[in-house]
């Protein structure tokens, strides 16, 4: 009975142990991003229609996609990096369709929480004061 009592005790402990390092161990901005992902409204200026951004991001890179809700344009893949300690994460310029290639990066300041499936790019320095905030919701089902 005693040994019995002793090896249930070790497996509650040793479960015990496992759990709360799952908890010491928050998730990284970079391995929440990860996953497919669409916009509200985007803000882009000068264009009179609304425009909805889709983008999936792998652990290398990131696909956009942009969208009048009937026309869908797929732009080429591109980089990104994501800076965890800052919640930031820096995209590779977009090639939209009609502009040149660009080596130009955009920085972000991301608000996002664990566990929600939302979040917040707040430009940190606006290209031409054009760059827009953008407002992502996780795709499921897509």
């Amino acid at each position: 009975m005693k040994k019995s009592l002793l090896i249930l005790l070790a497996i509650f402990l040793t479960t015990g142990i496992f759990t709360s390092c799952d908890k010491d161990n928050p998730q990284l901005l970079s391995e929440f991003v990860i996953g497919k992902w669409h916009s509200e409204v985007v803000d882009l200026g000068d264009v009179d229609t609304d425009i909805y951004f889709m983008v999936t991001i792998t652990a290398d890179n990131y696909y956009l996609s942009m969208t009048d809700g009937v026309n869908t344009v797929d732009l080429p893949q591109a980089g990104y990096v994501v800076d965890d300690d800052a919640n930031t994460i820096t995209i590779d310029q977009p090639q939209f369709p009609d502009d040149d290639p660009s080596d130009e990066v955009v920085s972000f300041k991301v608000t996002w929480e664990e566990g929600s499936d939302v979040m917040t790019w707040l430009p940190i320095d606006p290209l031409e004061d054009d760059t827009p905030t953008l407002v992502w919701t996780r795709s499921t089902g897509m």
